[in-house]
């Protein structure tokens, strides 16, 4: 009971944390960063990770930041990701224009840094959408983060539902059969499509096996 107890009040306390943020941050950052962070301790951890290494791909951040100091320094900005022409602009912004207390930072506790680390990702996921023209959600990126999908498998499957114009938001209820047939379909020739740009070198047999796969 404790260790629940004490998860569940990370949690809370670190989404009030966000909510506390919203004239730096804007409501939209603040809106993902709770979603990211209402998903618990671990997988919130896996979300952020899954979210730095596609936005590391696509230019987005570099291998240097970090999701914690990222969303600390968007706490202490006086300007929000709408001051700005893009968000690599504003990211750019946060890096080279807002200094922050690297002592007390490394003090900071669980509650404290999961809020951070959420921010830095919803930051992140918002450059991802601007760099993709894709609407990636938080609990798309929680479900291909559980999956344990290679970056470019997110890359590539974010591409092909635009491309299909698909709701990336159904991909979970693809995986779990609770779509019509006809809807099941399109989601699977849309994997289908994906893994072959993906892994041209195998048969289609392959590539369909694969596919079938995700859904294990």
């Amino acid at each position: 009971m404790g260790f629940w107890s004490g998860l569940c009040s990370a949690v809370s306390s670190a989404c009030s944390v966000i909510s506390s943020t919203v004239s730096s941050i804007g409501s939209s950052i603040a809106s993902a960063a709770t979603s990211i962070a209402s998903l618990g301790i671990s997988l919130a951890a896996k979300v952020s990770d899954a979210i730095k290494s596609v936005g590391i791909s696509l230019g987005i951040i570099s291998p240097g930041d970090t999701m914690e100091e990222l969303g600390e320094r968007a706490m202490l900005s006086d300007k929000k990701p709408e001051d700005f022409d893009s968000i690599n602009d504003y990211i750019d912004h946060l890096r080279n224009n807002v200094p922050f207390d690297k002592e007390a930072f490394d003090n900071l506790d669980e509650k404290d840094l999961l809020a951070r680390s959420s921010i830095g990702a919803s930051i992140t996921l918002k450059g991802i959408n601007e760099k993709l023209d894709a609407t990636v959600t938080p609990e798309f990126m929680a479900t291909v983060a559980a999956q344990e999908l290679e970056t470019d498998e997110i890359i590539g499957t974010i591409k092909a539902y635009k491309e299909k114009e698909l709701k990336l938001d159904n991909y979970e209820l693809y995986l779990n059969d609770e779509l019509s047939l006809d809807e099941t379909t399109k989601h699977s020739n849309a994997l289908v499509d994906a893994y072959q740009k993906l892994e041209p070198e195998l048969s289609i047999e392959q590539i369909e096996s694969k596919v079938m796969g995700l859904s294990k």
